[in-house]
């Protein structure tokens, strides 16, 4: 009798003792800030499918601004001060190189421009693309002035290297190209480009503004080559393109007259 209730006893001791083992530690997915503005020196490269396509800073006062497809935020110090407002249509002016946005509600007015111009925020004393004002007037309060500077959002999916597959309309053949087919390598984070056309090395800069494309200040080596005429074909193509689109690992080059170049992502 003894030893079976020595069996039970040893039995019960031992659930007691598993069952109050310490559980091991949910695992957590730590947060993620999706305000915070990664600053780099020639552009910032958007690490996320998002609309957003210019972001800009300034300081004293702090702000922030982030202009996607049809609204603006803006970002303050001061939580109370944070908006969004949706806006029609910027306006451009040549002349003096400027992009302007407006936004108003029935108690803010904002007005934003944008030109060209290296800036440097007075903090981090990086280099941006772009200087930025602001006007700002809410409610019955005195119109507020702030300036800083910004950077287009470049599309993350461009980074990476692309091989020439058609030329206005016409396929490559592999075989004109000794030293081997053209390419570009884009490096979204600096805004910039560089290559080969077939025989000489290409470089230069890539200018982005909402979905438009832009391959700037191009410059070639100057060696002679049997795919000389191609390579002349390409730059003027790239010089001639206006926008893109990606779709299958294909990178098509545009402009208002129809596709001017087709590479494909090399793996």
């Amino acid at each position: 009798m003894s030893k079976s209730i020595s069996i039970i006893l040893t039995f019960v001791l031992s659930a007691l003792f598993l069952n109050c083992q310490p559980k091991p530690a949910e695992k957590t997915t730590p947060g993620v800030d999706s305000v915070v503005v990664k600053k780099t020196e020639v552009a910032t490269i958007s690490e996320a499918k998002s609309s957003v396509f210019f972001r800009a800073v300034g300081t004293e006062p702090f702000w922030e601004i982030e202009i996607a497809a049809d609204s603006i935020r803006f970002r303050a110090t001061e939580k109370k001060d944070n908006f969004s407002l949706l806006y029609q249509k910027s306006q451009k002016t040549l002349k003096d190189n400027l992009t302007i946005y407006r936004a108003k509600s029935e108690n803010i007015d904002l007005e934003i421009t944008i030109q060209q111009a290296k800036c440097r925020d007075g903090m981090s004393e990086k280099e941006f693309g772009y200087s930025v004002k602001i006007s700002l007037r809410r409610d019955d309060q005195k119109e507020l002035f702030l300036s800083g500077c910004g950077n287009y959002v470049i599309d993350y999916r461009l980074h990476d290297i692309w091989a020439l597959e058609e030329l206005e309309g016409k396929k490559i053949n592999q075989e004109d190209f000794k030293e081997g087919v053209p390419n570009l390598e884009i490096y979204a984070e600096e805004a910039r480009f560089s290559g080969m056309a077939g025989c000489n090395r290409i470089g230069g800069k890539l200018l982005f503004d909402n979905g438009s494309l832009r391959f700037a200040a191009i410059s070639t080596t100057e060696m002679m080559c049997e795919s000389y005429e191609t390579e002349k074909a390409l730059i003027k193509a790239l010089q001639n393109t206006t926008r893109y689109d990606l779709k299958e690992n294909k990178l098509y080059l545009l402009n208002q007259d129809g596709t001017k170049a087709v590479f494909k992502k090399v793996d």
